[in-house]
């Protein structure tokens, strides 16, 4: 079924990159009509949204993987799926795209046996999966390091390719042999999208963003910390992470406090239902999950690492932070996951491994070599990139003056809330980007106005009362960075009255009850805000990361507050001229 629009029109697998005129051609050649699987593919001409979805669950279809571009796999009852708007192309999954290149059957002799990994769609119980290894003869190990969806196989490459062609079966791709003895593997859950788990099958193409240097230039933040280790030894571990893959390719990390700011990962360690769609399980079961950059989620939830709190965490042991957290930050750049054992990127977690040069390759797919001008092009999972072809003897590294940032003077008071600083960047290596944040949690970036190269200014700097330390930071086309800061504070006037001595307080109105139970994906709260010296703004923010200022202060209005499907915690905070705040919550159950 082939719509007038032409958005995101690939599909992406492993095996190859589809448009959507071939995939119809290869249905038919297939034989392959609407009824005959019950699992199918439905590509949206735009990216699905909770509209969609709601709309997939209303005709009794279950969403069971994301795809991309644009597409989610369903279970559909009898195969059919009723006519929609907004659809680009339905059908299957072929044969030939579940069987994984890293099985290399064309290789295999008649008589030779492979030992790998059949994933089945998520819906299938172990009962189903059983009575496809019946159909073909063979049998299905399981251990307890295994996921529910997934089953190993010791069989020849005629079997494999009998099993690809069952509508149940997913994919397959080679089997650790440590997951046969159940040693030192441990299941990760995958990337998450707002529409599914992104499925084995699926080739990841999109990463974040290149700014003009030609780097993906990331923030960080912290939330919850485990209290299983000392916090300061946790969070060094979480960064060695991050930057283990920035040693590699062009993704740069930056602290932020502000969680919710574009671009920025956040990194917490949380418990059961903690805010999105996936609930953690407990001890001894899912240790965490990451979801998909921009595009596929939206901000601010994209990029984020959720560690389970219940898990017992260690540092140089199991469960290892660093271990865990590198195979996340690979999800937390757009990397999913990899069919060959002894990848970082590998569906399973093992302790102390270190990024494999297929790891390294896939990174650098998206982003680049460290240091080059532009990324390499394609998408996926590559063979190690080649080393340069050797050449003449380099002669001595021209010369280069210190990166430096100046500052122009600013008034050290001021009794406006919103600030401007300017200045000038030299030495280095051109060309230059500028970053500002304050020590309140405002961050942004400076322009360089009139076509300069070197002047740059930043406006629109939030102001707290009291002292801010704006501090700004340069960097160069080869990573190199340079930071100055300036204080200004700013002075207004106590409001007169006995207000000045009362609490803070924040009351919400509606909804009336704390727990409230939602269809929409939006919410709107109001309430009331009073004490402290003169409440001056009302904000929100869901345990996901999405925030935002309300309208009115005594009386305060929050629309628009996105819910995702499940448990949704909303905090409400009011603050007054000095800084301070008080806050309520609810939470937003969406079904």
């Amino acid at each position: 079924m082939l719509g007038g629009a032409v958005f995101g029109e690939d599909l992406h697998f492993k095996t190859r990159t589809v448009q959507l005129a071939a995939q119809t051609e290869a249905d038919a050649d297939a034989g392959i009509a609407d009824t005959t699987a019950t699992h199918k593919i439905i590509q949206f001409d735009h990216s699905p949204g909770v509209e969609d979805l709601d709309s997939l669950l209303r005709d009794g279809l279950t969403v069971v993987a994301a795809l991309p571009d644009n597409a989610v796999v369903v279970a559909a009852p009898g195969g059919r799926i009723p006519p929609r708007p907004g659809v680009n192309w339905i059908g299957a999954i072929l044969p030939g795209d579940k069987l994984s290149p890293a099985l290399m059957l064309m290789e295999m002799g008649d008589d030779d046996v492979a030992t790998a990994i059949v994933e089945f769609h998520s819906d299938l119980t172990p009962a189903q999966q059983d009575t496809v290894a019946g159909s073909e003869g063979v049998t299905f190990q399981r251990t307890a390091a295994l996921r529910r969806d997934h089953a190993i196989v010791v069989a020849t490459a005629e079997e494999m390719v009998a099993l690809s062609r069952h509508d149940e079966v997913a994919y397959i791709f080679p089997a650790d042999p440590a997951l046969l003895t159940g040693n030192d593997l441990i299941a990760c859950a995958g990337m998450l999208t707002a529409n599914g788990t992104v499925g084995q099958y699926a080739n990841i193409v999109h990463g974040w963003n290149l700014d003009s240097d030609n780097a993906a230039h990331l923030g960080y933040a912290f939330g919850s910390i485990t209290p299983k280790a000392p916090a300061q030894l946790v969070e060094s571990e979480l960064v060695r992470a991050l930057n283990e893959w920035a040693r590699h390719t062009n993704v740069i990390f930056q602290p932020t406090t502000v969680a919710s700011a574009p671009r920025t990962i956040l990194m917490k360690f949380v418990s059961g239902s903690h805010g999105d769609a996936y609930p953690f399980d407990g001890p001894g079961g899912i240790l965490a999950h990451t979801f998909y950059p921009v595009p596929i989620n939206a901000e601010s939830i994209a990029g984020d690492m959720h560690l389970d709190a219940d898990e017992n965490w260690h540092v140089g042991g199991d469960i290892d932070i660093y271990s865990v957290a590198l195979h996340e930050a690979g999800h937390a750049i757009g990397l999913g996951h990899s069919d060959k054992p002894g990848d970082v990127m590998y569906p399973y977690y093992r302790s102390n491994m270190s990024l494999s040069a297929n790891d390294i390759g896939a990174a650098q797919t998206m982003y680049g070599l460290l240091g080059s001008a532009a990324p390499v092009s394609g998408g996926g999972n590559p063979a190690p990139t080649p080393g340069p072809a050797p050449g003449p003897a380099p002669g001595p590294a021209p010369k280069t003056t210190p990166l430096q940032l100046t500052l122009d003077s600013v008034p050290a008071t001021t009794q406006v809330a919103v600030a401007g600083v300017s200045g000038t960047v030299s030495g280095g290596v051109p060309a230059y980007s500028v970053q500002w944040q304050t020590d309140h949690g405002y961050s942004g970036k400076a322009s360089f106005p009139n076509g300069s190269s070197t002047a740059w200014t930043a406006g629109g700097i939030s102001l707290v009362n009291g002292a801010n330390t704006v501090t700004v930071t340069t960097f160069d086309s080869q990573q190199n960075s340079a930071s100055k800061s300036v204080t200004i504070t700013l002075q207004t006037a106590a409001p007169t009255g006995t207000q000045g001595s009362l609490p803070i307080s924040v009351k919400i109105s509606s909804p009336v009850s704390s727990v409230t139970t939602v269809t929409s994906g939006v919410l709107t709260a109001s309430g009331t805000a009073s004490g402290g010296r003169g409440v001056n703004r009302v904000t929100w923010q869901t345990a996901a990361g999405a925030s935002g200022t309300a309208t009115g202060t005594d009386h305060w209005t929050a629309a628009g507050i996105p819910l995702l499907t499940g448990n949704n915690t909303v905090v409400i905070r009011a603050w007054d001229a000095t800084g301070a705040s008080a806050w309520a919550s609810l939470l937003a159950v969406r079904h």
